[in-house]
């Protein structure tokens, strides 16, 4: 009872102490109360709107990333374990679900990239002639403009083709008895398809290239020709290519007016001669010797060790201008030996009818676009055949196409005033100083490499010179003017343009010869158009052209990890060439040049044998053709370089700027954006006949090796993606040549 007393005695005094509160003091001490109430709710609200600020602030949100996010995502099959397939796990998801369009071989990001620019061509060449465009703009328009008069290529049919084939001697196989063999001659026939503007490199090619001893001056180069099948595929008449080309030729031959068995039996015998043609020839395993490709001497040498041709009067016909004839003192190179001195016993002995079905085939087919629709259609069929394209893209595309090859230098103008950045041109060159920093550094870290040759190549690789987006003079009107001034385009037919074009091509090619050489000329690089990268060993340069700055390659608005593992990689890919197994062989100005102590000489050629041995372990799933590592060595030791040093430079550039966000959407770290935008690169689709084709003949990897290969040798790439010692993509044995 006491107790409950004095709880009661404490519950009044308490009670009291709220009544003695005055109405003021009572209404403040309320507003206290709920002013903390509402501070301690402002403090979590902070806290939490901090953390979610702090979570979406690792998160890169940029047009460029989202964009980039979203490719990803469509891209992966994050069902394949990337240490198994890294190729399939990047790019899994879109091999399965692209659709090649009928008119292509493949899509990838290259082709993806083509679309946009094509478009953009299109609406540039298609715009109408303004008063102030400059000249080669009218010119270029002009051109475009009768490429799409299909109604005039209809109306006059084969008429301007047949005009032109009469002017050269004839076709014998449609003229059968009647065609006038006393009349020709192969050499007198060469001249003519030189001063017609058409292809004279049918026997023998003639190049005006730079000296590979000193790139100051250029040389006139007499080579074998390209044949229109490889000489892989010239094994017979059973091979599936000899077979469809033969069947084109017979077809192409009666749509002109042959008769069929008539033409079976001319085609058997021009088939005939083009295998003992590639049988003199070297292959292109053999023609990555730069070394065995010079071969110097004055026209007077090359008369005496090849007699049977006149080459003065040969060469001259070639050349045609006055200031560039040659003398019997001028000095030449023989590029291939064997075959020269092969070629002329081929020619003696075979019938002058197949020489002659030989060059006007050609002639024929060159025309291809501007003939009526049953023959470019039967061309078509023979397409599918070797690339398995179903159809042909629409005629706009395929203008589009031929006149930014007949326009380079005018197209590529317009392209950079009108569609690109400037600014991509400053990010893209600081990246390739970043790039070529690494490199010399790998140089300078290299233990296999002596002392001299190793101070060689740093010296080497500082005076790499970029070329990157686009030559400056390409906005400058008067010395792009200056550049076409001697080309006119009468109104008249596309063949006819066609030929102008080609005449005006080789005749700037021709003067370029009684000149000093300047290796940097602005009109000798790479289009601003091309969606590709290049490294010139006469140059000793880099070429990075505005078109590939673009797409999955590279956007300045998203993260630094995906435009070194796109652009970046191409960079150091080109960097690399000049240090593989052709470019090494190459000093700092580009000359041929043996600077290599023996024993680095041998330590390289055994580290180049382990990447040819790698590689030539692969075989591609889709057609069951291994890969030929000899042929691909150059390719495959730039992927390995590239990769390494856009990677490198990438982490250079986080120690300065810090780490990067991740993307929207993805939980990968910025380090394994890096390698997923390498393999992003190569997402490929291509069609098995265009693989089979290709295989044997390309100097580069099919896409999926592009990534495995390099990949698996990098033990980074493992690290950042947790990849097991002996996984499939981290092996035990790897093979690095930088």
């Amino acid at each position: 009872m006491a107790h409950d007393a004095n709880d009661t005695a404490r519950r009044n005094r308490n009670s009291s102490w709220w009544k003695r509160r005055t109405r003021l003091e009572r209404n403040g001490i309320i507003l206290l109360i709920v002013a903390l109430i509402l501070i301690i709710g402002l403090i979590i609200a902070l806290a939490v709107v901090s953390h979610q600020k702090s979570k979406s602030e690792e998160v890169c949100n940029t047009p460029g990333c989202v964009k980039a996010a979203a490719k990803i995502t469509s891209n992966i099959n994050p069902n394949v374990d990337p240490c198994t397939d890294f190729y399939e796990f990047a790019c899994g998801n879109f091999i399965r679900d692209a659709i090649i369009p009928d008119d292509k071989m493949e899509i990838s990001p290259f082709t993806e990239a083509g679309d946009t620019l094509e478009q953009q061509l299109r609406s540039l060449y298609s715009a109408p002639i303004a008063m102030d465009d400059i000249q080669p703009f009218v010119l270029l328009k002009t051109f475009y403009q009768s490429c799409i008069n299909i109604s005039a290529i209809e109306v006059n049919g084969l008429i301007p083709v047949r005009d032109l084939v009469q002017k050269l001697g004839g076709f014998p196989v449609i003229e059968n008895m009647n065609w006038n063999e006393n009349a020709f001659d192969w050499q007198q026939s060469v001249y003519k398809l030189r001063r017609s503007g058409l292809n004279y490199n049918k026997f023998i090619k003639l190049d005006i290239l730079p000296d590979m001893k000193n790139s100051s001056r250029l040389l006139l180069y007499i080579d074998q020709p390209e044949l229109d099948i490889s000489k892989d595929n010239l094994i017979g008449m059973e091979d599936e290519v000899v077979e469809a080309y033969s069947e084109l030729l017979i077809d192409l031959a009666v749509l002109w007016g042959a008769d069929k068995s008539f033409a079976k039996y001319e085609v058997k015998n021009l088939i005939e001669l083009l295998q003992k043609v590639a049988n003199v020839s070297q292959s292109d395993e053999e023609r990555r010797d730069r070394a065995s490709l010079y071969n110097p001497m004055t026209v007077n040498e090359l008369q005496q060790k090849y007699p049977t041709i006149y080459w003065l009067e040969y060469l001259n016909n070639i050349l045609i201008l006055p200031e560039s004839q040659v003398t019997s003192k001028t000095e030449v190179s023989v590029h291939s030996p064997h075959y020269i001195g092969a070629i002329d016993d081929i020619l003696r002995h075979t019938s002058k009818r197949v020489l002659a079905n030989y060059i006007i085939f050609d002639v024929i087919r060159s025309f291809e676009l501007f003939v009526p629709d049953d023959i470019r259609n039967r061309e078509q069929q023979y397409a599918a055949v070797i690339t398995g394209a179903q159809a042909r893209g629409p005629r706009w595309s395929e203008c589009v196409s031929k006149t930014t090859l007949s326009f380079d230098l005018a197209s590529s103008s317009m392209y950079i005033r009108k569609h690109f950045d400037p600014e991509s041109k400053k990010s893209a060159e600081i990246m390739v100083d970043d790039i070529k920093n690494e490199f010399i550094e790998i140089l300078k870290q290299t233990d296999w490499m002596d002392s001299k040759t190793k101070q060689t190549a740093i010296e080497k690789a500082k005076a790499i010179k970029p070329h990157i987006a686009y030559a400056d003079e390409l906005l400058d009107d008067k010395k792009l003017s200056g550049h076409y001034a001697s080309l006119t385009l009468v109104p008249g037919s596309s063949i006819d343009h066609i030929r102008n074009i080609t005449i005006f091509d080789r005749n700037l090619e021709i003067e370029f010869l009684s000149k000093k050489f300047d290796p940097g000329d602005w009109r000798t690089r790479y289009g601003a158009t091309e969606i590709n990268a290049a490294y010139a060993g006469y140059e000793n340069s880099i070429q990075i052209p505005a078109a590939i700055l673009q797409n999955v390659f590279y956007s300045k608005d998203r993260l630094q990890a995906l435009n070194y593992g796109g652009i970046g990689y191409f960079i150091g890919h080109e960097i690399t060439h000049g240090f593989d197994d052709q470019g090494r062989k190459l000093n700092i100005q580009g000359n041929l040049e043996d600077w290599w102590a023996k024993d680095t000489n041998d330590a390289f050629l055994n580290k180049a044998r382990c990447v040819i041995e790698q590689y030539s372990n692969y075989t591609d799933p889709e057609v069951n053709i291994p890969i030929n590592g000899d042929l691909t060595q150059g390719e495959n030791i730039a992927d390995n370089g590239g990769i390494k040093e856009a990677y490198l430079a990438y982490n250079a550039w986080i120690k300065r700027n810090g780490p990067e966000q991740k993307l929207p959407g993805l939980n990968y770290t910025p380090k394994q954006l890096f390698w997923i935008s390498v393999a992003n690169c190569w997402c490929t689709k291509e069609r098995k006949e265009y693989l089979a084709l290709a295989i044997p003949t390309d100097e580069h990897s099919p896409a999926r090796f592009r990534i495995i290969g390099p990949l698996s040798n990098f033990e980074d790439f493992s690290r950042d993606f947790n990849c097991p010692l002996g996984s499939k993509m981290n092996p035990q044995h790897k093979c690095k040549v930088w």
